[in-house]
This record gives structure tokens, C-alpha cells and sequence, in this order.
């Protein structure tokens, strides 16, 4: 199956936004003043008040296609899910190290090929299986390390799983939908609707909203304007431009990043398991990724 040529542009915004979504966990760590369900609600209300109000401006100058009515209901699905990926995520970096917490979200990709399969007919290669196998002793690896440094790492790492499986979902429906909405109008909706969901749960389970240190203000409005609005949605436009696979390559970045960033930053070192089980998990999605097929066309 022909592949389409690939420009410069879409690679550097690929770049930019790991570059972008490799700084989250080390915000979130900075502002642990927080709760997770709290700094993921301001995360993604900062977020989406700042793009709605470009999208505004954007449709009102005639820059700008909103999305088919008939989409919004699966792009307001991928936002419920992107909220549930970010509270999972967050509460994860409150019981294990960043290093176990991002390697094991960077599963994503090959959750996304079985999902794929489930609900976009999209069966999974010979080489997908064995990077999901290859992972999957990866992620026991950490797990079993884990476990034996006591039950609270342990949950953090199954807290992990359950954010990379919730942003699997998120990004297949942004795979379905990307012929129909560009990547702003998508961001928009999605980022609302997962503003949204978060604070109805902020409603429900009511943890703390305010009284933080300056500081910890300051990392949350960076993890709005770093990792979501350029990591993220360089991400979602790359996501119209590219083959899932270059994406999901790219991504592989992000543990790596982040872990190094957390040695200085945080003083934390990696553990055992992730030195043993980090390699074979992104041994694993590389793996994964290299089998896969599926081309990406550009947006119409």
C-alpha cells in the first residue's frame, strides 16, 4: 500500500508537541499540593477556555470549519475519555515514581492496535502481537518490582494502566473522526467536554479546589499551556498529517524524556523494575508499531 510523502512541517509539530507532553508528569509532581482530580479539572479548564476563545476568533475571521454536528457527539466521547486518562494518570503519579507511571502510559499505542481491532475492523499484525507480548513481560516486570516495594506502587502502576487505556480509546475516536474536523475543532470540543466531566466529578467527590501555594498555581497553568495546548494538540494536528505509526513512534519519546527530566528535577532516580521492564515495554511498542500498516491520508 502506497505511503504519502512526508513534508518537514508535520515532523517538527510532532516534535514540538512531545517535546510539549513530556513536561506533564513533572508539573503534576510539582503541584502535588493538588489533588490529581483537582489539577486535572484546572488543567483541562485552563486548556479549554484559552482554545475556545482562538477557535472563536478564528471562525469569526472565516479561518475556521467547526466540525459536522453529526461528530460532535464521538468528539464530546473522546474529551470523557481524555478526562478519565487524566485523573487516572495523575492519581498513578501520587502512589508510584514517574518513571513506572510514564513508561507504563506509553502502553498506549498498543492498546490503541487492539481496540483498533475491536472497533475499527483493524486486526493486528504479526509484529503487533509480538510487541504486545514483549510489553506485556515488560509491564510484569515493573509490576512485580513494584508490588514487592509495597502495595501503594503497585496501584500506582495499575492506576497507569487504566490512564493508558482510557487515551487509547481517545485517540482511536480521534482516528475515526480525523476526515471530518480538523485538529482545533476537535481539541475544542474534546478539551470542553473532558473539562466538563471533570468537574462533575469534582462536584461529586469534592477534594480541595484552592488554598495552594503560589507555586503549585503555577506548575497547573503550565501543565495547561506546555503539555495540553502545544503538546496535546500539535499531537491531535500531527495525528491528520502523519501514519499512526510515526505518531505512536514519536510518543515513545515521552518516558524516556520524562524520566530523565525527573533525575534533576524531582532527585528521583528510576527503579529496578523500570530499568528491567521500562526497555521491553518501549522495545515492545516499537516493535508494534514497526508491523503496522494503516496509512494516515492528509485531511481533505
Amino acid at each position: 500500500m502506497a505511503t504519502v510523502p512526508v513534508s518537514r512541517t508535520p515532523l517538527a509539530v510532532l516534535l514540538v508537541g512531545v517535546l510539549g507532553i513530556s513536561w506533564a508528569a513533572i508539573f503534576v509532581r510539582l503541584a502535588d499540593e493538588a489533588p490529581a482530580l483537582t489539577i486535572a479539572a484546572y488543567r483541562l479548564l485552563f486548556a479549554a477556555g484559552l482554545l475556545l476563545l482562538f477557535v472563536v476568533v478564528a471562525r469569526a475571521r472565516g479561518k475556521l470549519a467547526l466540525p459536522p454536528r453529526s461528530s460532535l457527539p464521538l468528539l464530546a466521547l473522546s474529551g470523557v475519555f481524555l478526562a478519565g486518562h487524566f485523573w487516572s494518570w495523575f492519581a498513578s503519579l501520587e502512589h508510584t515514581s514517574v518513571a513506572s507511571s510514564v513508561v507504563i502510559v506509553g502502553l498506549q499505542p498498543l492498546l490503541g492496535a487492539l481496540i483498533a481491532y475491536a472497533v475499527l475492523r483493524e486486526r493486528p499484525s504479526s509484529r503487533e502481537y509480538g510487541g504486545l507480548a514483549v510489553a506485556v513481560v515488560g509491564l510484569v516486570c515493573i509490576a512485580a518490582t513494584d508490588l514487592a516495594r509495597g502495595i501503594e506502587f503497585f496501584i500506582g502502576d495499575l492506576l497507569a494502566l487504566l490512564a493508558a487505556l482510557f487515551v487509547a480509546v481517545s485517540q482511536t475516536i480521534r482516528r475515526k473522526t480525523r476526515h471530518e474536523t480538523g485538529a482545533l475543532p476537535y481539541s475544542a470540543v474534546a478539551y470542553t467536554a473532558a473539562a466538563v466531566t471533570l468537574w462533575l466529578a469534582v462536584l461529586i467527590v469534592r477534594p480541595s479546589i484552592s488554598g495552594f501555594a503560589a507555586d503549585a498555581w503555577v506548575f497547573i497553568v503550565l501543565l495547561a499551556l506546555i503539555p495540553q495546548l502545544v503538546g496535546h494538540t500539535s499531537i491531535n494536528w500531527a495525528l491528520g498529517h502523519l501514519r499512526v505509526v510515526t505518531v505512536g513512534l514519536a510518543i515513545l519519546g515521552e518516558p524516556l524524556l520524562a524520566t530523565l527530566y525527573a533525575i534533576p528535577v524531582l532527585g528521583e532516580t528510576p527503579p529496578i523494575g523500570v530499568l528491567i521492564g521500562g526497555p521491553l515495554i518501549v522495545a515492545g511498542v516499537a516493535l508494534g508499531l514497526s508491523g503496522s500498516r494503516a496509512p494516515v491520508e492528509p485531511p481533505a
